[in-house]
């Protein structure tokens, strides 16, 4: 800050503008701006640290440890899986054929490098399922989907972050689709939304009602278009700070 200050101070002199109240402006302009750019670090950092933590349980005194045995980590992964599904199917949210990509490493106990990558994708994948059972416009999670690239991921900023590229795939009725596209960007996890598709699926939630390809029912658009059923594609990646 002082050496601001100081270079102000030359430039006003040497154009002949000296102007106390105006550099002081200048400072202070300077202090808004620093607060606003540790404001920024610190809500990535939050965010960052949430992808890069390990699982925390509860030991035999009722302290909460971090997991840093592998053979504990898999079992307490395994049983973080179950309590997902099992929040889908209470909550009546269909899933398509291998929509959640968990690992599977059977009896095999995983290494710590195999760990930390599996964990960042639990904590995208339960990121994603929290988002459905949040908008109960949603009626299929359909598919998600860990990329090997990303189109709009520039890699000159390779040292400070990388991207984990995904797809999400949902059915869903057209009226949540905003909501869904907010929640996503809201998510503890740092979610950049590339791009997204929306299809139709020829179908409404009114139980009155069906649409046949071959036989449509007239339907009134200005008070049902909300209740019919799309697919929507979402294209994204995760930042992924370096640390």
């Amino acid at each position: 800050m002082k050496d601001l200050f100081s270079a102000l101070e030359k430039y006003a002199a040497k154009k002949d503008l000296y102007n106390e109240s105006w550099i002081a402006s200048k400072g202070q302009e300077a202090e808004v701006y620093n607060k606003e750019i540790e404001k920024c670090r610190s809500f990535l950092k939050e965010k960052d640290d949430h992808l890069e933590s390990v699982f925390m349980i509860q030991d035999t005194e009722e302290r909460v440890i971090k997991v840093e045995d592998e053979a504990l980590w898999k079992n307490e992964y395994e049983k973080r899986i179950s309590a997902l599904l099992t929040k889908l199917e209470t909550n009546h949210i269909a899933i398509g054929d291998g929509a959640l990509p968990f690992q599977n490493w059977g009896q095999v106990i995983p290494t710590w490098e195999n760990i930390l990558s599996a964990q960042k994708k639990f904590w995208i994948i339960e990121a994603i399922v929290n988002i459905v059972l949040n908008n109960h416009k949603i009626t299929k999670l359909e598919k998600i989907t860990f990329k090997e690239s990303c189109c709009s991921y520039d890699p000159a900023f390779a040292h400070i972050y990388s991207a984990i590229p995904i797809t999400m795939r949902f059915e869903i009725q057209a009226g949540g689709i905003q909501f869904l596209l907010h929640d996503v960007l809201k998510s503890p996890i740092p979610f950049v939304i590339e791009g997204f598709n929306i299809s139709s699926t020829n179908k409404i939630s009114n139980p009155d009602f069906s649409i046949e390809n071959n036989n449509p029912v007239h339907v009134e658009t200005s008070n049902n278009v909300s209740n019919f059923i799309t697919d929507i594609t979402i294209d994204a990646y995760i930042i992924d700070y370096k640390t």
